[in-house]
């Protein structure tokens, strides 16, 4: 206990004195897009000229697409500077310093809106980029072109083609519905976006100390497993509202520095018979992505005592609270 007691928490990416590590998908996605956009605008340079060898059409490519040369420049010195922030330490203070008042501006807008204007400008990227690559195959503007692709894609289908797209589009605006019912009522944080830390939680420390012993299960399930023992799904937490259970869940997951969702207690209370279980599915699935790409994930279901009475309101029996 006294190892546990002097261990020390997390540093907060604040207080880090480099930035923190890409993976390599994250350091090379982009890269790889622009990369796989000159390569289908040389493709379409070469199937509209079939005289063009492909060297020829590179060439062409670079000279009238130098945009997409100066975009992939953009974005290889923006890794650069992330791979220098990540080893020099004085380098990655003197840019949080320099991006500190821009930071305290974005910090205004709540960390959900944050989350969705960047959805919204990353998905306008991704369709710039494609009107852009169906104009240089269609030979229009890039606006047109986007317009055009369904009809293109329409006209380029078979009668029995068309009538199979037709049954399958009214599917799947059904499949689309219950999607979107099933993905309500989880939250999802980052570990950029958690800055909870143990020190954040006072008045629990018996419990807190329980909970640091389980560390080792996220940090090196390995070494348990090593030795022929299992790891253990969970922690259940017991308490009236307001001691702090949902505040340890969150600490944990930041001193692990792995995800950690939220699943709120009506989450798989629905109108609609089916819709609960696709949550459930949809939910494990998420889960498991996440422990895969961060290497474990923090889940808090909360009032999980609720989730056993999923049959009395269909068979008339009385609710237990």
């Amino acid at each position: 206990m006294e190892n546990l007691d002097s261990r020390g928490s997390r540093a907060r990416d604040s207080d880090r004195k480099t930035r923190i590590h890409l993976s390599f998908y994250d350091r090379t996605k982009f890269l790889l897009l622009f990369v796989i956009v000159f390569l289908i605008l040389t493709w379409a340079s070469l199937a509209d000229n079939p005289l063009l060898n492909f060297n020829d059409a590179v060439s062409e490519q670079i000279k009238s697409r130098s945009w997409l040369l100066v975009l992939f420049a953009i974005e290889l010195i923006r890794q650069g500077h992330f791979l220098i922030s990540e080893l020099a330490a004085p380098y990655h203070g003197i840019w949080q310093k320099y991006f500190g008042a821009v930071d305290g501006l974005l910090h205004k807008l709540s960390d959900w809106t944050r989350y969705r204007l960047s959805r919204v400008v990353k998905a306008l990227l991704m369709v710039c980029l494609l009107a852009v690559v169906l104009g240089a195959i269609y030979k229009e503007t890039p606006v047109r072109a986007l317009f055009l692709a369904p009809k293109a894609l329409w006209s380029a289908l078979p009668m029995l083609g068309q009538l199979l797209f037709a049954v399958f589009f009214i599917i799947i605006q059904f499949g689309a519905m219950f999607w979107f019912l099933s993905r309500g009522g989880v939250d999802t944080y980052f570990p950029d976006d958690i800055r909870t830390r143990f020190t954040d939680v006072w008045g629990q420390d018996h419990v807190l100390n329980r909970i640091r012993e389980n560390l080792l299960f996220l940090e090196r399930p390995e070494e348990i497993e090593k030795h022929g023992g299992y790891v253990p799904g969970g922690i259940l937490l017991w308490g009236p509202p307001g001691t702090g259970k949902t505040l340890m869940a969150e600490s944990m997951a930041g001193e692990t520095g792995k995800p950690f969702v939220f699943v709120d207690p009506g989450a798989f209370t629905n109108m609609f018979f089916g819709v609960g279980v696709l949550k459930v599915k949809s939910l494990f699935r998420k889960l498991r992505k996440l422990a895969l790409r961060y290497g474990g994930v923090v889940v808090f279901f909360d009032e999980a005592d609720s989730l056993g009475n999923r049959g009395s309101i269909s068979s008339g029996g009385q609710q237990r609270s």
